[in-house]
């Protein structure tokens, strides 16, 4: 089994939020998990907005871009190019999604096939999650735990 986590769960590992304590027993369990490299520049991004914002101090900041730094290296990234990203343009019409999220789930499509093992999809946005359970992966919103 591997978890596949989208950008909106995997910034509870570095933010507290709703499902924060669902995405910090994942990371720190033995489970497999993969990402997007998509989910690296998203997370990161979301990271240094809330540090501009006020929401981290320096220290904290420091801390968290660390603790990601060394997270990033226990995944596996998916690249976002040739056949993990082919079904994007298929999954926009089909679920009419968004642009990065149709990235996130044809990634763990392509991965399912290729695994040859069960893939959850772990995200906390629910059109996603509705997105990826009609496309036939088990899902998981941390969120909702």
């Amino acid at each position: 089994m591997i978890y596949f986590l989208d950008s909106s769960a995997l910034v509870k590992r570095y933010i507290a939020e709703t499902g924060s304590d669902t995405v910090m027993s994942l990371i720190e369990g033995e489970q497999r998990l993969a990402v997007s490299w998509l989910a690296l520049p998203e997370t990161i991004s979301a990271i240094t907005r809330r540090a501009k914002n006020s929401d981290l101090n320096a220290e904290d900041l420091q801390r968290v871009q660390t603790q990601f730094a060394l997270d990033w290296q226990r995944f596996l990234v998916l690249e976002v190019s040739g056949e993990p990203v082919g079904e994007v343009e298929s999954l926009i019409a089909r679920r009419a999604l968004r642009g990065a999220d149709s990235i996130h789930l044809s990634t763990a499509l392509w991965l399912r096939r290729r695994a040859h093992v069960p893939v959850i999809f772990v995200a906390a946005d629910n059109e996603l999650l509705v997105a990826a359970d009609a496309e036939g992966l088990q899902t998981l919103n941390p969120a909702a735990s």
